[in-house]
């Protein structure tokens, strides 16, 4: 009588079937990650034989700026068995479906979440129909800004609440930001919406490219942007805004074919463990940012 294969010569035959399964079905398959919830609501990417990486650092292939993401969080690829899913020693843990994992071959309909942003898995051949995407979540339940990419205010306000309890525990200060664009309401009447979405745009871009990965930024509505510095001196950070600061008013914009620059006013201040609320510490930006435009704007005012 034939002995039963132990489950190592099961592993080894499943992955010879799938494999040849897979020549068979060739360059037919394709699988995709959606972003169905959080940071790029929308954005679709394709998996191939390179590994994409998913995390905080400037160096992954999608990048997430919500702290609660750890830099190198999890990588996703396709192989001659599949495809496959596996956490990077992530802090906050990696969830297939609701339940933390290691390494796992993904099937198409899988749901990857990791901090607040959810993808979906897809996978199908070109003789599949395509499939309809996921609705989009619901406006409050979002965590990303869908103009500039950046963290929405509902985020921000729970970052910056985790911030001053982290503050408080260990001692420590941070900074604050609020970055107002200048006359957008003249940029939209004179060169039109979409002019004003690439101002907005291109601020953003300026601010995350100007900030460490382990800070944050976020659209607030209308045209206000907040930054978030975490563990930094008011004298730290003014530099690193001034030079924000510097560069949004120095990136040439075009409006079909005219020429136009944007600036920003900004109101920035240290929180310390002896300081008040979150609610407080907004309300004095709100009246530094005030100075700042009242003196004619492109500047910042601290305190």
């Amino acid at each position: 009588m034939r002995a039963l294969p132990d489950s190592t010569e099961i592993e080894t035959t499943e992955r010879g079937s799938l494999s040849r399964l897979q020549a068979a079905a060739g360059a037919r398959q394709s699988g995709s990650l959606l972003v169905n919830q959080g940071e790029g609501v929308g954005r679709t990417f394709e998996v191939r034989e390179t590994p994409l990486v998913v995390g905080r650092s400037s160096d992954c292939d999608i990048r997430l700026l919500n702290r609660a993401v750890s830099r190198l969080h999890f990588r996703v690829w396709r192989d001659s068995t599949g495809y496959w899913l596996r956490d990077l020693n992530s802090t906050n843990r990696t969830f297939l479906n609701d339940r933390p994992v290691v390494e796992a071959r993904l099937k198409d309909g899988d749901v990857i979440a990791a901090g607040g942003t959810v993808f979906l898995f897809s996978q199908r051949t070109e003789a599949d129909h395509p499939v309809a995407a996921a609705p989009p979540p619901a406006p409050d339940m979002l965590t990303v800004d869908g103009h500039t990419g950046l963290m929405s205010r509902g985020q921000f306000e729970l970052e910056l609440d985790r911030e001053i309890a982290r503050s408080r525990r260990h001692e420590r200060s941070f900074v604050v930001a609020l970055l107002d664009v200048d006359r957008l309401g003249h940029i939209n009447t004179a060169y039109g919406q979409r002019a004003g979405d690439e101002a907005l745009r291109i601020a953003g871009r300026m601010v995350v490219g100007g900030i460490r990965v382990e800070d944050c930024a976020a659209r607030l509505g209308g045209d206000d942007l907040a930054v978030l510095l975490t563990e930094t001196t008011l004298e730290q950070a003014l530099p690193i805004l001034q030079s924000i600061r510097s560069a949004i008013s120095n990136t040439p914009l075009d409006a079909g074919g005219t020429p136009f620059r944007v600036t920003v006013s900004g109101a920035v201040t240290c929180w310390s463990p002896i300081a008040g609320t979150r609610s407080e510490l907004m309300l004095m930006l709100d009246r530094l940012l005030a100075r700042a435009k009242a003196a004619g704007g492109n500047q910042l005012v601290s305190g």
